[in-house]
């Protein structure tokens, strides 16, 4: 998460970047929203003040299927500059290609003792015109992290399914308690077929959606609702 200094006002602004747009949810310092909006296209960037003020923290997430959680004992010297950066290529070259002309990345887990290595999405992408509208030290992260981090700071149940799905791409974390067992992305070209890879890495580990809440960080809509509340016993998107 990204500080900001010299603000106004002590207010935090949430972006998840999408394929053609973004979302935004503005928090104050006690955590109330007080500003929300699901869907932008890219063009309103240009006509919004939304982005001229300056908040305390800035979160901003891209979703991608480029990244995977490693453990840190198998990524040795993955902070030493150019090495570095080779042993983070070839650890995420195994498990997705990846161009050689994509910058990749890496940030500490610590309660997992892992690292998260992704890619950034290419030049053109909707990230880039968020970023020349944010200050320059705003980072973005993929989904994943800012999943990872809800799951084992907001989440305080026993079975944790957290789930995130646009742009035909379903993110999904499943955890016993703070003991991650699933942290994984799928290709979903609709709901349903999201739906099943849910029910089928629960029914993997054992989870029984009739006792188990599901929590989203995307919005839902009402159709989306009924038919998980079909099946859960909770459904829940995260504020």
């Amino acid at each position: 998460m990204t500080k900001a200094t010299g603000y106004v006002e002590r207010y935090r602004i949430s972006i998840q970047v999408f394929l053609n747009g973004y979302s935004y949810k503005v928090t104050d310092s006690d955590g109330n929203t007080i500003l929300r909006k699901d869907d932008n296209a890219v063009e309103d960037l240009y006509s919004s003040h939304l982005f001229s003020y300056k908040y305390e923290e800035y979160e901003l997430s891209f979703r991608t299927h480029e990244c995977t959680l490693i453990p840190e004992r198998m990524l040795h010297g993955w902070q030493e500059g150019d090495a570095g950066k080779k042993v983070l290529r070839e650890a995420l070259s195994e498990y997705t290609p990846i161009e050689d002309d994509r910058e990749i990345a890496a940030i500490g887990v610590p309660y997992l003792k892992a690292v998260l290595v992704y890619a950034l999405p290419g030049k053109g992408a909707s990230l880039d015109a968020l970023l020349t509208s944010l200050p320059a030290g705003c980072r973005p992260l993929p989904e994943m992290y800012w999943m990872l981090e809800q799951l084992h700071g907001t989440l305080k149940c026993h079975n944790r399914v957290i789930a995130s799905y646009r742009d035909s791409l379903l993110t999904l974390l499943i955890s016993e308690d703070d003991s991650l067992l699933l942290c994984n992305s799928f290709e979903a070209p609709d709901f349903t077929t999201a739906l099943y890879f849910l029910f089928s890495s629960m029914k993997q580990f054992q989870f029984n959606p009739e006792v188990t809440t599901v929590y989203f960080r995307n919005s839902l809509s009402q159709e989306q609702q009924m038919l998980l509340y079909r099946y859960f016993s909770g459904v829940e998107v995260l504020e």
